[in-house]
Formats: structure tokens, C-alpha cells, sequence
């Protein structure tokens, strides 16, 4: 989902608070000088209590769903850290805190259920923690899927974890009486230049037989921010620079009150998994640069990955990709100048596997666009998922 605000720099609304406190205080002062202490405590309280009441009416009146407390995390228990040459990554052989999260997305809630990350930093196999083996085993057949949420996404129904490598390599074994594995490589929130470099340092170590590539869509804020760079220097930072706003969460103490959590998780340090963009991205989007100098950026990165991976004898499969404007969405000018763009990054994708005869899989065409396989504009249901690895799974012959 687009953000359609983008609040990460701005300290106006604690400013107006600060302000509002200072002046009540001082008004009460100059007219009440030996009650005004207690009064101001009287106002001060009776604000918060109404600021409390209108919060939670209005969230549930605007979200359809009401707040829910967003869990304090020690800093130990971040499951991402700092990298010299990424935004982030996450930590190798790391257990994620709590279970059975419920995550309220557009379309429908979903569980779940934290993982433990493997030895190269990514969430693999039915719990996560699966190791990709270095020497690859003998006639072990690899495939590696490369992308951001979209791949790197786990749900759980009925105690059993979904993503669609897992149900890909499920297909799979059962077509098929070789060693097969397929490992997910995907990161939340990474762009292209993330993956390049991510493929570049470590994922072409393991010697994979196939690379997917299902990506597109986290690039555009690259390519709507102002004063554009090929490295995307102007709009990313290293998430070492913002990450020690969460060891905040150590001092500032929990108040049982929405409203407190609600503007304590937005203009301090939230929760890694849904501020994490916010915290390495820079400057604000606009929606009327020119995204062509982005266009180009995205299809050499794309091309050098490609590049790397024929050089060292790796299959490649291309994927379009798939962005749904459900009903509520079919009129908004920021998802539909999305949409847009990604119908351009699709247009690349099928030049690139032209180009370089690679298998395309035209998933912008066949994923049907209905609510059932969509968790918001981007992201699939377990449903979903399914039919992404149905349409992927002809094109890798084995």
C-alpha cells in the first residue's frame, strides 16, 4: 500500500501540543495565581481524556477497525540491523519476538507467526530458520526467489506457515523425484538497487540453478523524490543513521492510552515492520517529477542481475507484476500514477527477457484481480500466493 502522507519529518502536531500546554498554563497563571496549578491539572487531564475519546472514535470511523496497541520491543529483539553496503538487513539465526501476531491489512487480517531467520539473513523454509548449504549439495536442484514483501511474505493458517517459494517448492517435489529446493531470498521494502547488491554479495555465493525475479513497485519513491541520483542516495539512508529511536523504548514508559501509543509509534520509533521505510527513506514524494530517469535506473539494475546470473550459469525467469485497484482505490490519483508506473517496469521486465532470452512469466495477466487474492494493493492472500507459484512452476524444467 501507498502511504498517501508521508509524516516521518514532521514535528508539527508535538509542536502544537507543547505549544497548547505552555499557553493553558500561562492564561491560568496570569488570571488564577494561587489555583492555578491545580486547575491547569484539572484541564490538562479532562484534554487528554476527550483527545482519548475522539481518537478511538475516529480511528475506528476512518480505519473501519479499532487501534490496536502497538507492543513495546526491547532494543535487544530488533531483528534487523545496519550494513556498509545495504539500508538493512535482517539478523543472521535470529528468533523474532512473540507469536501469533494478527496484521490488520486493507483487504483482511491475517496471522502471523514470527520467525527464526537463517544463515544468510533471510526468512526461509515452514519456519524460517532454514539454511541455504554452502558447498550446494550435490544434485540438489536450487532455486532462488528474489524480491521484496511480496516474496519475502509469510501468513499462517491452520498452524502451517504460507509463502509462496514454500507452496512453489511443494509443487514442485511433488512433480518431480529430484533434490529440489527453493529458497526465499526476498526482503521487505528493498528496491532494485537492494536486490543487485544483495545478489552481488551473497545470494550468487550459493550457486543457484534458477533465479526468480518478482519485483517492482518499491522503486517509485526512489523515482519521485526530489533531486534524483542513480544510486538512490537522494531518497534511502542506512538504517544505522534513525535505528537508535528504538532504544527509546528502554526509557519512555508505557501509558495504557491509544492516543499516546499511536503518536509515540509515529514520530519516534513505532514497530521495525511497519515504520521500517520510513526510517531509511529521505525527503517526501512528488507526484509530478519526471519517473523516466528512475525507469532506466531500475531496468540496469534488473540487467546487471540478469547479467551476473547467466555469467555463472544460472536460469533466469522473469515475472510482471501484479498491483490491484480494489473499488475503494479505482479513483486515487497516488495508486492510479502507481499503477501507472508499474505498468512501465512490466514493459521493461518483458524487453529484458526478450533481450537476454530469458522465461517471462506474464503474471500482470493472468493473476485474476479479485479481493480473495490480495491481501491490499500488492500483497497476496495465501490464495494468492498459490496462484503465483502455479504460474511459475511450468517454467522451471527439471
Amino acid at each position: 500500500m501507498v502511504k498517501l502522507i508521508n509524516f516521518k519529518n514532521n514535528k508539527f502536531p508535538l509542536t502544537i501540543v507543547i505549544f497548547l500546554i505552555i499557553s493553558i498554563y500561562l492564561i491560568l497563571e496570569f488570571f488564577f495565581k494561587k489555583n492555578s496549578l491545580l486547575i491547569f491539572l484539572f484541564i490538562f487531564l479532562f484534554i487528554i481524556i476527550l483527545a482519548e475519546i475522539l481518537f478511538r472514535f475516529f480511528y475506528k470511523l476512518i480505519k473501519k477497525n479499532s487501534y490496536n496497541f502497538i507492543e513495546k520491543v526491547p532494543f535487544s529483539k530488533i531483528y534487523i540491523e545496519s550494513h556498509p553496503y545495504l539500508s538493512y538487513v535482517c539478523k543472521k539465526n535470529f528468533r523474532q519476538q512473540g507469536d501469533n501476531k494478527i496484521v490488520n491489512y486493507p483487504l483482511k487480517k491475517v496471522l502471523i507467526n514470527n520467525l527464526t531467520s537463517n544463515n544468510l539473513g533471510f526468512f526461509n523454509g515452514p519456519d524460517g530458520s532454514r539454511n541455504v548449504e554452502d558447498p550446494k549439495p550435490q544434485n540438489l536442484i536450487r532455486i532462488n526467489c528474489l524480491g521484496a514483501s511480496t516474496t519475502g511474505n509469510y501468513i499462517s493458517q491452520n498452524k502451517t506457515n504460507y509463502s509462496y517459494p514454500l507452496i512453489l517448492e511443494n509443487i514442485l517435489r511433488k512433480k518431480c523425484r529430484n533434490k529440489i529446493e527453493v529458497n526465499n531470498c526476498g526482503q521487505g521494502g528493498y528496491n532494485s538497487a537492494d536486490l543487485l547488491i544483495r545478489y552481488m554479495l551473497q545470494i550468487v555465493d550459493t550457486e543457484p540453478d534458477y533465479l526468480i525475479i518478482y519485483h517492482a513497485y518499491n522503486d517509485i519513491r526512489s523515482y519521485l523524490t526530489p533531486g534524483f541520483m542513480s544510486d538512490y542516495s537522494h531518497s534511502r539512508r542506512n538504517i544505522g543513521e534513525r535505528i537508535w529511536r528504538f532504544s527509546l523504548n528502554e526509557i519512555i514508559p508505557d501509558i495504557p492510552l491509544k492516543l499516546f501509543n499511536y503518536l509515540k509509534a509515529k514520530y519516534i520509533f513505532g514497530d521495525v515492520r511497519n515504520s521500517l521505510l520510513d526510517l531509511v527513506s529521505k525527503g517526501d514524494i512528488n507526484t509530478k517529477l519526471d519517473f523516466s530517469l528512475g525507469l532506466k535506473v531500475y531496468e540496469r539494475n534488473i540487467q546487471n542481475i540478469i547479467y551476473l546470473a547467466k555469467k555463472n550459469n544460472t536460469k533466469v525467469i522473469l515475472c510482471t507484476f501484479a498491483v490491484f485497484l480494489y473499488n475503494e482505490l479505482k479513483k486515487d490519483p497516488l495508486h492510479i500514477l502507481y499503477k501507472k508506473i508499474v505498468e512501465k517496469e512490466n514493459q521493461i521486465i518483458k524487453n529484458l527477457s526478450k533481450k537476454n532470452k530469458t522465461q517471462l512469466v506474464d503474471c500482470d495477466l493472468l493473476i485474476p484481480r479479485k479481493k480473495e487474492y490480495f491481501l491490499d494493493t500488492i500483497h497476496f492472500s495465501v490464495e494468492g500466493m498459490r496462484i503465483l507459484a502455479k504460474l511459475i512452476a511450468p517454467s522451471i524444467r527439471i
